[in-house]
């Protein structure tokens, strides 16, 4: 005789509680999938938020793409040596100095009849950092005689953003890193749009003789509207999809 209260031997819960295998292997591999879109969205968005956009200008521009970009020129500067300088937006310090004319140790970028900046001189090896008063996203300069051992780094709070040495900016733009002091295709105005990013410090840096630089410019371009984050909604549906394959299974079940 069966015990009062107690299910019946080898019945000790309703099978109708339980989803079949099938259908429960089917409902995680669609969960999986969309756990999988997501990563997919999110590392996709990670990668765009770290592009930077490197164009050059036409041969023999002078100023940056950005008409509303900060300028700073050396034209009112002496002639000499520049360990450090403030200006409009910031500061500069480092091993540059101010020049007009070519010399063993820099050259004049071709097509710039105004004083520019060697970033190192007296010694080949050296660097010149800007700090900016308040953090910007578009950086350019005039960009002299190109060779692949100049680097511009961006770095926000001390935070390194991204560096491009000169043979990355030719391979990117078509130019040629080849420090040839008077053709088009190694001197030229040289944008970096780092869009979503913002920078408050630039170190241009050599680590030989030639790297002279004029018209640097920063400034904050116009943003566009920022793509709406489609995680929220793929949420959303994911667990919209799990709550419908359960109804499904009970209802089957119930029937």
């Amino acid at each position: 005789m069966l015990a009062v209260g107690r299910p019946p031997r080898g019945r000790l819960f309703d099978e109708r509680a339980v989803p079949d295998r099938p259908q429960t292997w089917r409902f995680r591999r669609l969960l999986a999938g969309s756990c999988v879109a997501a990563l997919g969205l999110l590392t996709s968005q990670g990668v765009h938020a770290t592009t930077v956009d490197v164009t050059a200008a036409a041969p023999w521009v002078m100023t940056p793409s950005l008409s509303s970009a900060t300028v700073l020129t050396f034209d009112a500067l002496p002639i000499g040596s520049l360990p450090s300088l403030q200006f409009n937006g910031g500061s500069l310090s480092g091993s540059g100095a101010i020049e007009n004319t070519s010399f063993p140790g820099y050259a004049e970028p071709a097509g710039d009849s105004t004083p520019f900046m060697t970033v190192s001189f007296p010694s080949a090896v050296g660097s010149v950092e800007f700090f900016l008063d308040a953090p910007e996203n578009f950086f350019g300069l005039y960009w002299g005689s190109i060779d692949a051992y100049n680097s511009v780094e961006f770095l926000n709070n001390g935070n390194q953003i991204a560096t491009f040495s000169g043979a990355q900016v030719a391979d990117i733009t078509g130019l040629l890193a080849n420090g040839d002091q008077k053709s088009s295709t190694s001197n030229r105005y040289v944008d970096f749009n780092l869009g979503s990013n913002f920078y408050n410090e630039v170190i241009l840096s050599t680590t030989q003789f030639g790297f002279e630089v004029d018209n640097i410019a920063f400034g904050d371009p116009p943003t566009s509207v920022p793509e709406p984050n489609p995680l929220p909604v793929l949420a959303l549906v994911t667990v919209g999809i799990a709550f419908a394959w359960r109804r499904r299974i009970y209802a089957g079940q119930d029937g």
